[in-house]
């Protein structure tokens, strides 16, 4: 993990002050027969008992990935195991109030009500036994929903495995209590002996894993190998949700048995300075990952797999694998390495996910919305605990929690519509700067090529005649290349920024598809994404109340200092800096209306480039039909920005900028 991430969870799980709340993303998929393999929502929250929850119960798709956002900025997300997400949880339940990622509406000064701590802990268990029964009882085929009433005794075994991989510690007596299943019975308790001493040996596996490699013993290195490596393709399992990853502790495993088993430990250190080391100890792991699988039984193909093994050390001892001779070091005229310092930086576009884009809300009326989604998921999880805990009869019960799962689904809908107008508003703006970043890089390969041209013509000796043009095409005869194989690289660049943008937007809107460029639902979808309208009309209002609040302010702080007069209200201290701070509120909510303003403006410059891609600049057709390229022209100074002009620039600088926004639809 990032040492963000690392410095957080350590905080999180080592019973320190709690660490700042983190921003979790839950990527699903569907499993329904009709949308198999479609990516289903993303639930983006800064709840980490809301999102513990979408990830075990969610209906309708399977966890794949849960994430959490490891920089401030929402650039760099890292995928965190359900234990680990488990781990936030309890340190939540700890907090009477949830801390706020987002600042809090500025028209919202309520206090937060204290959070349902023990129905929250009830809900946790309730989930995670749901989730054991799923994993104890697996329907008979994949046609009936049928599932025996009580496990065999393997399943009880498998689910004590998988728990522990998955969770990271053995089951509570709480979430056993939970389950579906008859208690007391004779079956059912030995199936509880066996499920926690078969999550104990997972643990105790990896645990020795982790250890020091002092005492070790053959058998109990092999034995763990052995157990961690049949559980690694369920634990892995995209319908048991994000575990544990056992490969590290495998490997680990893997390398210790091969420095004591017999056939690999002498070979290793023997050739331990070896240069073909590495390829030893690779052919030692194969080996052995080939022949442990039937540990402590053997086949008649082992001794066959030895003698291979034996084979190739032989071969890799016997001969020494060179590199590559290195030749002289390869020489660059001015304009190559203008050209290289130009497009070193450039880079073909790279996939963004709609999370990674939908984070650019981090600030501003984007961080407001996201303020509010927030607040109502962790609102409806909060009646979803209550729900659980309400005494009455069954039915009643069972309704309760019905409508609050309702109202939880409902709130996750409405939030995943937000996301997807911000992770198109995210695409649009990464596009927008990297726009920029191209423009620039064009004005830089021209102004590099010309100044090496100017430099050149200043080194001209008049004695020797005046500057003609056969001097002109032999100081630039080297510098042509350079512009024609830079700016059809920039060109080829931006178009392909353009498609990847386009592609994305089509993923996010399918309308886009059947939207003709020109129609009415065009303009309405860009009106959508960059509001102008309403931030004019937003900035206006918002105006005339800091108009209205000063006057107000000049008012409080005259009567303050003119002592109380004759039919006048009393006019105190703090009705004076109630006011300061409701026109401070103000204030910031006006700047931050504003650059959303000037982002909008640029978001809708760049929707518009994205569905109408200008055309091939000028002088990007550089290959004429006489295949003569154009030589660097004299002048004065870099050619102006295509596309892009200062006031984009400008917004599009690093800063606290707001990068979403929250509008009438949504």
């Amino acid at each position: 993990m990032p040492d963000t991430d690392a410095t957080r969870h350590k905080e999180t799980t080592g019973g320190e002050p709690v660490p700042a709340p983190r921003l979790y993303s839950l990527t699903t998929r569907y499993t329904d027969q009709f949308l198999g393999g479609q990516d289903g929502p993303d639930l983006l929250s800064d709840d980490a008992i809301a999102a513990l929850h979408f990830a075990v119960t969610v209906s309708s798709s399977s966890p794949l990935a849960v994430t959490v956002s490891s920089t401030a900025d929402g650039r760099t997300w890292t995928r965190l195991p359900l234990h680990a997400l488990r781990a936030d949880a309890e340190s939540a339940l700890l907090q009477d109030v949830k801390p706020a990622m987002y600042a809090l509406p500025l028209d919202d000064s309520r206090a937060q009500p204290g959070r349902p701590r023990a129905a929250l802990s009830r809900l946790i268990e309730h989930a995670q036994a749901n989730w054991l029964d799923s994993v104890l009882r697996i329907p008979v085929d994949e046609v009936s929903a049928w599932v025996p009433d009580e496990p065999a005794t393997e399943d009880w075994s498998r689910a004590g495995r998988l728990w522990a991989a998955v969770w990271g510690e053995p089951p509570s007596e709480s979430v056993l209590d939970q389950l579906p299943i008859p208690a007391g019975t004779p079956s059912t308790t030995l199936g509880r002996t066996r499920l926690r001493a078969e999550a104990t040996a997972v643990l105790d596996a990896m645990a020795l894993a982790r250890g020091p490699a002092t005492g070790d013993s053959l058998a109990g290195l092999q034995a763990a190998w052995k157990l961690l490596h049949d559980l690694d393709q369920w634990a892995l399992a995209p319908k048991y949700g994000p575990g544990t990853d056992l490969r590290t502790p495998v490997d680990r495993l893997l390398e210790r048995i091969a420095a004591l088993h017999p056939d690999t430990a002498a070979p290793l250190a023997a050739t331990r300075d070896h240069p073909d080391a590495a390829r030893v100890r690779a052919a030692a792991h194969a080996y052995l990952q080939h022949v442990l699988v039937l540990w402590p039984q053997t086949a008649d193909w082992t001794d066959r797999a030895r003698s291979a093994y034996l084979e190739d050390l032989h071969a890799l001892r016997t001969t020494t694998s060179g590199g590559p001779l290195s030749g002289p070091p390869e020489t660059h005229t001015q304009a190559q390495a203008v050209l290289r310092a130009v497009l070193a930086p450039l880079a073909e576009p790279s996939a963004l996910s709609r999370h990674e884009a939908a984070a650019w809300r981090h600030s501003g009326r984007g961080a407001e919305q996201a303020g509010w989604d927030a607040t109502d998921q962790t609102n409806r999880i909060d009646d979803l605990a209550r729900a659980h805990t309400l005494e009455g009869t069954p039915r009643h019960t069972g309704e309760a929690i019905a409508a609050a799962q309702r109202n939880l689904t409902a709130v996750t809908h409405l939030h995943d519509q937000h996301v997807t107008t911000h992770a198109a508003r995210g695409h649009l703006h990464h596009l927008a700067a990297t726009l920029v970043t191209l423009d620039k890089a064009q004005r830089t390969l021209q102004q590099g090529i010309w100044d090496i041209a100017a430099a050149r013509r200043a080194q001209h000796d008049p004695a020797n005649g005046p500057w003609n043009g056969y001097d002109e095409e032999r100081a630039t005869a080297d510098l042509t290349p350079a512009l024609t194989a830079g700016e059809p690289r920039i060109a080829h660049l931006r178009r392909r920024h353009l498609d990847a943008t386009h592609q994305a937007l089509t993923d996010l809107i399918p309308q886009l598809t059947d939207t003709p460029r020109d129609s009415y639902r065009h303009y309405a979808l860009r009106n959508h994404l960059a509001p102008l309208d309403l931030l004019r009309q937003d900035l206006t209002t918002l105006a005339s109340l800091i108009d209205t609040r000063r006057r107000t302010c000049t008012e409080l702080r005259t009567r303050l200092n003119a002592g109380l007069r004759f039919g006048q209200d009393p006019v105190t201290a703090h009705d004076l800096a109630a006011a300061e701070q409701d026109l401070e509120g103000l204030e910031r909510r006006y700047a931050d209306t504003q650059t959303e303003f000037a982002l909008s403006v640029t978001l809708g410059r760049t929707f518009d480039q994205v569905r109408n891609p200008p055309p091939p600049h000028a002088t990007a057709a550089l290959q004429h039909s006489d295949g003569a390229a154009p030589r660097p022209l004299r002048r004065t100074a870099p050619s102006t920005p295509t596309g892009h002009d200062q006031a984009t620039t400008a917004a599009l600088r690093p800063g606290p900028a707001a990068h979403g926004v929250r509008t009438a639809g949504g």
